[in-house]
């Protein structure tokens, strides 16, 4: 080596242990050293689990650092769901859920790939150890964020699709259809929850095919199952689930709310604005210790049949439920042995009564019975049993069960409040068929006894109409039963001389002296008005039975 080289050699050393930019003697600029790209140095990872069943939910993350520039993180799966990440300079996070089932020889795998400005990567694979069933079909496809799962496209299942905790299944208009796996038959619900909190929509459930094979427990055919969870299901479609045409099999429910651990909960849940039709046995069901709303549904029975006693919707065994704004219809028997109802209230034996139910402005079409309450309260009938059913409109055109067909029937007398329906048509008319067509039965073994109001106390102004008064006529056990006759209307108090009664919701009409209780809801109504201030009693009276007092405030 000469010289030169040798000082070259030198300055070029300097240079790079001093690691700066400057001149040699001879005033040239020197190079400064740039060291050579490596990959991302990858640091912690954590698993929430390394062993899964269906429906669960893992949270994955991953450390790292570059030696210059950003990193960038992607995250791909072999089976499941991963969510888009979470990442930050030196860090990321990602959601993985696992699917219902996995084709045999498919091991669950996450990996994150992590990569530098220089466009060089590093990967970790997250292996999985998987506890769930086999399945013989491709598994649904989902898109995943925090708190949603999505389906991604219109899918079949041999296997039920569990909802993650506190997660919401968004149908996003898709449809999910059971069908049997080969050589066995599909059991369980089409779509349920895997934890206490879980919110079902905008999904449509059917069925294909299935084996009519009949299973009873958790084995029965369901659409939506809620079991021992809080949430909703809302905005989603249940058709044609069942076992063939002509099944017999007691299953094949669209959507059910369900719980039978009376320490567990409360569990309320939602069930709005879903249409369910071409059900093999039940539209709606709420059973065991819940709390559920059920409003503005759309319940088809599809219409009298010999094979299956339907029911629209039904609410058992301990059950607390709002029924409300409902449309239920086409829930009808041709056989002797049965009865199909639109609103069913039913207790087994040994369970708890149905308690707080409020059953309110559903319309009820061509059913067999269009409200059925039939649990028994004793007697006489416990107070927690008593419901309220009002301002229903009930209609049926058609006689086509041989046995008994009711727009509202009370099987036990429960001492439910029944007022201000509306039944129409020859299927509820007594005259049509008596003793198999009724508008109203309700079963007791005691006379009239008492006249009371069914509407609050009112404040008015002087001279001006009050709201609706509503008077029935009852037994002791607070059952209505009709009574012949007419009834005075009356009224005392510094006012009283002033107070007339009328029929018209305005008072326009003529004053009214006696209204009639002898129709199938033993009730009358009527609207007052006074012409002075003060305080007025008025009072609805005849016969043998307890008068009906209630005081009112003319202002």
């Amino acid at each position: 080596m000469s010289r030169v080289d040798v000082r070259n050699l030198s300055l070029l050393v300097v240079g790079l242990t001093l690691g700066v930019v400057g001149c040699d003697e001879h005033g040239a600029p020197l190079v400064t050293y740039d060291p050579p790209a490596i990959p991302p140095t990858l640091g912690e990872t954590s698993s929430s689990s390394a062993s899964v069943g269906p429906g669960e939910v893992l949270r994955l993350g991953v450390t790292a650092a570059a030696s210059r520039g950003t990193l960038s993180f992607s995250w791909t799966t072999t089976a499941g769901t991963v969510s888009a990440p979470v990442s930050d300079a030196d860090g990321s996070e990602a959601l993985w859920t696992s699917p219902s089932c996995l084709p045999a020889g498919v091991t669950p795998t996450v990996t994150v790939t992590v990569t530098n400005a220089a466009g060089l990567s590093s990967s970790h694979t997250f292996p999985v150890t998987w506890s769930g069933p086999v399945c013989t079909r491709t598994p649904c496809a989902f898109s995943l964020e925090a708190g949603r799962l999505a389906l991604a496209a219109d899918c079949s299942t041999d296997a039920t699709l569990l909802v993650p905790e506190g997660y919401t299944f968004d149908g996003e208009g898709h449809t999910v259809t059971a069908v049997d796996p080969p050589g066995s038959h599909f059991i369980g619900a089409v779509i349920r929850n895997r934890g206490t909190l879980a919110r079902v929509r905008n999904v449509t459930v059917t069925a294909s095919g299935l084996k009519n094979q009949c299973e009873t427990g958790a084995e029965m055919l369901r659409g939506i199952l809620l079991e021992g969870a809080s949430g909703e299901v809302v905005d989603s479609v249940v058709s044609g689930l069942g076992k063939g045409a002509t099944s017999g099999c007691q299953e094949g429910f669209g959507i059910e709310v369900r719980n039978e651990d009376a320490s567990a909960g409360p569990f309320r849940v939602d069930v709005l604005r879903n249409r369910v039709s071409d059900f093999q046995k039940l539209g709606i069901l709420a059973t065991g210790f819940v709390e559920v709303n059920i409003a503005d549904n759309t319940v088809e029975g599809g219409g009298a049949v010999g094979h299956i006693a339907r029911n629209g919707i039904q609410v058992s065994n301990g059950a607390k439920a709002r029924v409300t704004g409902n449309r239920v219809s086409g829930n009808a028997y041709t056989g002797a042995s049965a009865t199909g109802s639109g609103i069913l209230v039913k207790v087994d034996a040994g369970a708890p009564l149905v308690s707080g139910l409020v059953v309110e402005g559903n319309t009820l079409t061509d059913n067999d019975i269009g409200i059925y309450l039939f649990q028994d309260a004793g007697e006489p009938p416990s107070p927690s049993a008593s419901a309220r059913i009002a301002n229903n409109v009930l209609q049926h055109g058609s006689v086509s069960n041989p046995a008994f067909q009711a727009a509202i029937a009370d099987y036990y007398g429960t001492g439910s409040v029944i007022t201000s329906n509306a039944i129409t048509g020859v299927g509820y008319d007594p005259a049509t068929a008596p003793d198999r067509t009724f508008d109203v039965s309700v079963y007791t073994l005691q006379p009239a006894s008492r006249l009371t109001f069914l509407t609050p106390e009112y404040d008015v102004a002087t001279s001006s109409c009050s709201g609706k008064v509503i008077v029935q006529s009852q037994d002791a056990a607070g059952n209505l039963v009709p009574s012949a006759g007419m009834f005075q209307l009356g009224a005392s108090g510094s006012a009283a001389s002033g107070v007339t009664f009328h029929a018209d919701p305005d008072c326009s009409g003529a004053a009214l002296t006696t209204v009639s209780l002898s129709n199938a809801q033993a009730e009358a109504s009527f609207y007052f008005k006074s012409a002075q201030p003060g305080a007025a009693t008025v009072a609805v009276s005849g016969g043998s039975l307890t008068t009906a007092s209630q005081a009112q405030t003319i202002h």
